[in-house]
């Protein structure tokens, strides 16, 4: 079967207990069954600890097996914030979240992508440090049997939507404004395809031709859409403390002003217009083949549109506040969002469906939204 993997996929190496924002600290920590099953035959005193910790899945109350949080640490992170389980039991005996984190995976027919999340610090550093463009690796690896609850559809057309969407995207040619426009367009004519082309064998082709070419956009409002956008991230299932404040700030504190005084700031600083790029490479990589099971890779788009343009508002907050924006505040306004939204399937699921609602989110009002004034 074929791996996919972004460049900096194998680069990563977690840094412990010398991370500013430990995994381990703030997160519910879902036990899998194999592990559950092992720590409860555990030994010794430890094995005693383990028990005394777990939380039974199978209680009404709780959807699966969990760690009893010690505050808001998962009880084995010691006062060096390393993890006993590795200490005592040895790597093999983490289970899954603590061994995958941050990666994340998606499978199709006989394919495996895997990417790394943005509420890592050391995956944000690995993203943002870079003025190259990010490349993907592919491989073959042994087969391995994908559990698929429904049949995958369009799969080639949906892999070339996502590779050609990259490839706009990186077009360094073109002010990365009018590059996100351009995949915003493309995007959408290609789900007019894919919606209508259901009997039609020559839908890559069709894909192939499409004319790209975006109108000339007039400038749309800011404050519509602020608003709209307040609204989306106001109705999350919260997961952690952190995202409150931030996102109290973020409602309180954006608005035109503070956006167009840090597009001052983005002349100055030609890293924005890369890291703006990395993050919608980011969210196209990760999520658009999730489309060969429904087909829908515009709900997608509009993802990572809500993604850049959150994750640059929480910039420019932090750009007034503090009045300096470098690869570290990158880094940290980047995991604020990916930790809130990215690790709650019912956050995605919730945006998704609001999107096909939002007069605010239609593609010509997105497009308008990065047109300057007149």
């Amino acid at each position: 079967m074929k791996l996919r993997v972004p460049d900096y996929y194998e680069d990563f190496k977690c840094i412990g207990g010398k991370c500013t924002d430990s995994c381990c600290i703030g997160w519910e920590l879902d036990i899998d069954e194999e592990s559950y099953e092992a720590y409860k035959k555990a030994g010794g005193d430890f094995g005693k600890r383990l028990r005394e910790s777990m939380v039974d899945g199978s209680d009404e109350t709780e959807e699966c097996n969990t760690f009893r949080l010690n505050g808001d640490r998962c009880p084995f992170l010691n006062e060096k914030n390393l993890c006993d389980i590795y200490i005592h039991l040895g790597e093999k005996s983490l289970c899954k979240v603590c061994t995958e984190y941050p990666r994340f995976t998606v499978e199709y027919d006989n394919t495996r992508e895997k990417s790394m999340a943005l509420s890592c610090e050391v995956v944000g550093k690995l993203l943002f440090e870079r003025e190259d463009r990010v490349t993907f690796i592919e491989k073959e690896i042994p087969y391995e049997e994908i559990f698929e609850e429904c049949l995958p559809m369009f799969v080639k057309e949906i892999e070339y939507i996502r590779d050609r969407s990259i490839a706009i995207l990186q077009n360094r040619t073109d002010d990365i404004y009018d590059r996100i426009k351009m995949f915003l367009c493309f995007v959408s004519k290609a789900q007019e395809i894919i919606n209508e082309g259901a009997e039609d064998e020559n839908l890559i082709e069709l894909l192939e031709n499409l004319d790209i070419d975006c109108p000339n956009f007039k400038s749309g409002e800011l404050k519509p859409f602020i608003e709209e956008v307040c609204y989306l991230l106001g109705e999350l299932y919260v997961l952690g403390d952190e995202w409150t404040e931030v996102f109290s700030e973020f409602k309180s504190k954006l608005n035109e002003e503070v956006i167009y005084e840090f597009e001052k700031y983005r002349k100055d600083n030609k890293m924005l217009d890369i890291w703006y790029e990395n993050i919608m490479v980011y969210f196209v990589f990760r999520y658009f083949t999730k489309g060969v099971y429904d087909c829908d890779v515009i709900s997608r788009a509009k993802f990572a549109f809500l993604g850049f343009f959150a994750i640059r508002g929480l910039a420019a907050i932090r750009y007034q506040n503090l009045r300096k924006f470098d690869i570290t505040d990158m880094i940290m306004v980047a995991k604020a969002y990916s930790k809130e939204v990215e690790h709650s399937e019912g956050n995605i699921a919730y945006l998704m469906e609001e999107f096909l609602f939002s007069e605010e989110f239609d593609i010509e009002n997105l497009c308008r939204i990065l047109t300057p004034n007149d």
